[in-house]
């Protein structure tokens, strides 16, 4: 016995330098050299990025600020479109700049991409339920565009869009009625969406204290308005809805971990993730996204 000790510990040890070996060339062979390892990302970094303008614009509304940017998909397989909802505090000062590479991104991998541009709190002259209204148009105007042989489609919304995205899902079967698309089915996803608009305006960073302007009051000033407004209390189970999927970093400092939740929801915690990390197409966040696209 003694003698067949040494095998004990090589053979192992083998083992463990093969399985090292195998991993090092697995990720040389098959990672996507877009997504990188990056995690909890800082805003500047997101600005930083090189991005690509539109392939073309659409307006759907007379307000300079409604328009939808599109970027057509790249690739010979097409996969299913998006609808993307920028974020940033429900503010005028931001507009969709910040996310037009994570938009890019997405046009990388397949996917036709129409980011909404909508009216915002401030100079832009939105605030609720004005910026919603011109969400809820927006959708109901690419529904209208798309071929007749798109059978699925993704909405997507980061942030304050994650919250606008969720609101709009729980209504759009009507929309798709009324653009006799009835066929179509939603595959709905919140990146550290607000789901509880209530409870955030209640918070004490930045984007927090900016929700009382968006509702133009805080919840004990507007309960009404507050309650039509808050995702949480509506219901998404509408048929035309496939899958509702909240993915949430847990480094996030701006959207709250406790936010990604909804009782017809599924969550998704990203380790590492801060906020920023689902707009930068090299980040960990960004490739857990197009996991769940469809």
């Amino acid at each position: 016995m003694i003698a067949n000790r040494p095998s004990v510990f090589v053979i192992p040890l083998l083992y463990s330098l093969l399985s090292i070996i195998c991993v090092v060339f697995s990720s040389v062979t098959f990672a996507n050299p877009k997504h990188q390892h990056l995690e909890n990302i800082p805003y500047m970094k997101i600005s930083e990025l090189p991005t690509t303008s539109p392939t073309q614009t659409y307006t759907y509304g007379q307000n300079e600020h409604q328009y939808i940017a599109f970027w057509a998909g790249k690739g010979s397989t097409k996969k299913a479109p998006i609808i993307m909802i920028h974020g940033g505090c429900w503010l005028s000062v931001f507009d969709m700049q910040h996310s037009i590479a994570q938009a890019n991104g997405l046009a990388a991998e397949g996917h036709d991409v129409y980011s909404l541009e909508y009216r915002r709190t401030g100079k832009s002259g939105g605030g609720w339920p004005a910026t919603f209204e011109d969400v809820q148009m927006g959708i109901l105007h690419v529904i209208n565009m798309l071929d007749k042989d798109v059978m699925m489609l993704n909405l997507i919304g980061h942030s304050a869009g994650g919250h606008l995205a969720l609101l709009a899902a729980s209504d759009i079967q009507r929309h798709l009625a009324s653009a006799e698309r009835d066929d179509i089915r939603l595959n709905v996803v919140g990146l550290a969406a607000i789901t509880d608009i209530a409870q955030y305006a209640r918070g004490d960073n930045s984007c927090q204290k900016v929700t009382k302007d968006f509702m133009q009051g805080m919840p004990e000033q507007v309960p009404a308005s507050y309650f039509m407004a808050n995702p949480i209390h509506i219901p998404l189970t509408d048929s035309a809805i496939s899958n509702v999927i909240l993915l949430q970093g847990d480094a996030d400092t701006i959207v709250p971990v406790r936010q990604a939740r909804h009782p017809h929801g599924q969550t998704v915690i990203v380790p590492n993730a801060g906020h920023f990390d689902w707009l930068h197409p090299q980040s960990v966040a960004f490739g857990q996204l197009l996991e769940v696209l469809r």
